[in-house]
């Protein structure tokens, strides 16, 4: 796990050394334990290391023994040991043990066909010296980052963006449209940043670029969706065999490895699983909040450490951190994304990061195999306006197994957020779904995918709809949807979330464990996991549209019943409602101050509003302070909240 820069000067310009290294150790969180440089005239490449495998030799940029390609990589390929003797049994010669020499030797051999061998979290680049050509790569899923800045005279590269934008001469102009899009849907679904002319490589994807060809982008991989004919128990069988096998080889490293553990389903399964296949005790490292019952499962978690045997390590984040530290994680963030649940998400890293140089967690378990509330409110609404007939519905326990779901939803909602704000949300979705009453998938899957409806609240000016006046939110939001090679409803959903949803959440993943310097694995987006789970018929996957019936049905035995069994699906909540009404005037200090209000972005009214509410409006004011601190911290470089070398003032102790 490292961080890594290029600039391909497309002018035939020399790299400025001084300023690559500037833009390198700007990232320097990514990668603290070695750094390298690479220049060959016009092209040059930064790297920040971060020692995980082949800590004496592993050192990048490395390059082939005849010094024709030349690679910065940031990730970990998993199988790289039998790539490995694969290559040396074919005549190739090693001169390291590490997993990106191996990438190495497959470039050369292979060219862009070795994306296909590679099981890992990945993005790299690989300059040809002969060709005068850059070729670089992104993972299936997006589990590492790779963003770019091109014009007629450069190409800029970078594992985030601010090693980017560490060069003054590439301006920091805002994107209004991934700034709505992420105001609609907490995340921006295509290739978009919050700044403008800096784009993200799409999961799936690699590039090349040369001063003759230009900038050339492909898509490599995609879900396909292909049904295969098994009968249940041979799914549950083959399922359960694969995720072993990928917590087994997510288990390599030559340093320290935890476990992040939630006591949901997914860690759960990952922390059980580690347990057993590593010889030492491990650690896991689980969060909660004082504030009240519902933001504490580490009850769940103790069941799990105590199952595993592992050494349980706990942090309490309180508000007086949450404050203090709330500008240091939009920072590392690059760009807001998803909700709240960001900031418990850094403090566990922050715990492990004392421990472990290497942690596996549970994430992607849900956009798989199906584990969002949303998914199932959509379908019931679709077959219900378009009265038609599904082999989910047909295997449906009862009626009253499915109110009862929605009563246990409803009944968190309401820990969380009130009893009159969750009255509130009920009748509202009633109505609008009474309003709606649309047999049109696209329009009922928005609707239940949208955080932010603007028509509830006069939020945006005038300035701001004049920004964005020629924007078309819905052709973006759809793409994924239009494009899925299933007609099957469900997996339409779980396709869009993979392409859409899932890279927003995975930033996090990179961008909380990374600004500690911990590397976080993600077994279940194991790509045979993935393709695999894509060939199992719905009517099997979410079976009597239970969610993750057939990955719960995996690994049913590996973990406690009483988590297996669990109904209370909370996803790490962060008490930010308590926090805001606690101290509103921590909230106002970002969203009124005389910069937010010269921006004229959203109407101070509608904010005031919502600040003094006795209804809950914590999550559209998370949202609005997201952005707003995104201004302060990028474009105003606002001295309150960063040095002049972009670096946050306040260190964060736990």
């Amino acid at each position: 796990m490292c961080g890594f820069v290029g600039v391909y000067q497309l002018d035939k310009q020399k790299v400025e050394l001084n300023k690559l290294i500037h833009m390198r150790d700007s990232i320097i969180h990514r990668g603290p334990d070695d750094e390298g440089l690479y220049c060959d005239d016009n092209i040059g490449l930064g790297f920040r290391r971060l020692s995980i495998i082949d800590i004496q030799s592993g050192h990048q940029p490395m390059s082939t023994v005849d010094d024709r390609y030349t690679i910065v990589f940031n990730g970990e390929i998993y199988n790289y040991v039998e790539l490995r003797e694969g290559l040396i049994k074919k005549g190739a010669k090693f001169q390291t043990h590490s997993d990106t020499e191996v990438i190495l030797q497959l470039f050369a051999e292979k060219g862009p066909e070795c994306l296909q061998l590679l099981n890992g979290m990945f993005a790299f680049a690989i300059w040809d010296k002969v060709k005068r050509e850059l070729f670089f790569a992104r993972d299936r899923l997006g589990i590492k980052p790779f963003y770019y800045y091109h014009d007629e005279d450069r190409f800029v590269f970078g594992s985030e963006i601010k090693a980017i934008i560490a060069d003054s001469s590439i301006k920091r102009e805002p994107n209004y449209a991934a700034i709505y899009d992420y105001l609609s849907f907490m995340y921006v679904p295509d290739n978009k940043t919050f700044f403008k002319g800096i784009y993200k490589l799409l999961p799936g994807y690699y590039g090349t670029i040369s001063e003759a060809s230009g900038l050339h982008i492909e898509q490599y991989w995609d879900v396909e969706f292909k049904e295969t004919n098994k009968t249940e128990e041979e799914y549950i069988s083959s399922l359960r065999d694969l995720i072993e096998d990928a917590v087994k080889i997510h288990l390599r490293s030559d340093v320290p490895v935890g476990c992040h553990l939630s006591g949901g389903l997914d860690s759960s399964t990952v922390t059980v699983l580690s347990a057993q296949n590593l010889d030492q005790k491990i650690k896991t490292f689980s969060g909660k909040f004082a504030e009240n019952e519902f933001y504490d499962e580490t009850k769940y978690a103790k069941l799990v450490a105590k199952q595993a045997g592992t050494e349980y390590l706990e942090t309490v984040p309180n508000q007086a951190w949450f404050e203090n530290v709330l500008p240091k994680i939009i920072w590392h963030m690059d760009e807001p994304c998803v909700g709240p649940g960001i900031v418990p998400q850094y403090s566990v890293c922050q715990l492990a990061s004392e421990s472990v140089k290497v942690a596996l967690g549970g994430q992607g378990g849900d956009e798989i195999f199906g584990g969002y509330p949303r998914y199932f409110l959509t379908y019931e609404a679709f077959m219900k306006n378009n009265k038609d007939d599904s082999p989910i519905k047909h295997t449906q326990k009862t009626k009253m197994a499915r109110i009862m779901n929605k009563l246990v939803f409803i009944k968190g909602y309401a820990k969380q957020h009130g009893i009159k704000t969750t009255v509130r949300k009920v009748f509202t979705t009633i109505q609008r779904d009474r309003e709606q009453n649309s047999d049109n998938f696209n329009d009922i899957w928005r609707n239940y995918s949208t955080s932010f409806k603007f028509k509830d609240m006069a939020l945006l000016t005038e300035r701001f709809h004049s920004l964005v006046d020629d924007y078309d939110s819905s052709k973006v939001f759809n793409q994924y949807i239009d494009q899925c090679p299933s007609a099957d409803i469900v997996n339409k959903m779980l396709y869009h979330d993979m392409k859409a949803y899932l890279p927003g959440l995975l930033q996090v993943e990179d961008r909380m464990s990374m600004a500690v310097s911990l590397e976080s694995r993600v077994p279940l987006l194991d790509y045979r996991i993935v393709e695999f789970a894509a060939s199992i018929p719905s009517s099997i996957k979410v079976k009597g549209l239970e969610p993750k019936y057939i990955f719960k049905r995996a690994i049913q035995g590996i973990i406690p019943d009483e988590v297996l069994n669990r109904k209370d699906k909370k996803g790490f909540p962060t008490p930010i409602n308590i926090w805001f009404k606690r101290d509103p005037q921590f909230v106002k200090a970002i969203l009124l101050d005389g910069a937010a209000q010269k921006r004229n972005l959203f109407k101070v009214e509608t904010i005031e509003k919502m600040i003094a509410s006795n209804e809950d409006y914590s999550w559209q004011l998370w949202t609005l302070m997201n952005v707003e601190l995104w201004f302060k911290i990028f474009i105003d470089q606002d001295p309150r909240y960063v040095n002049a070398d972009g670096s946050i003032k306040e260190k964060v102790e736990n």
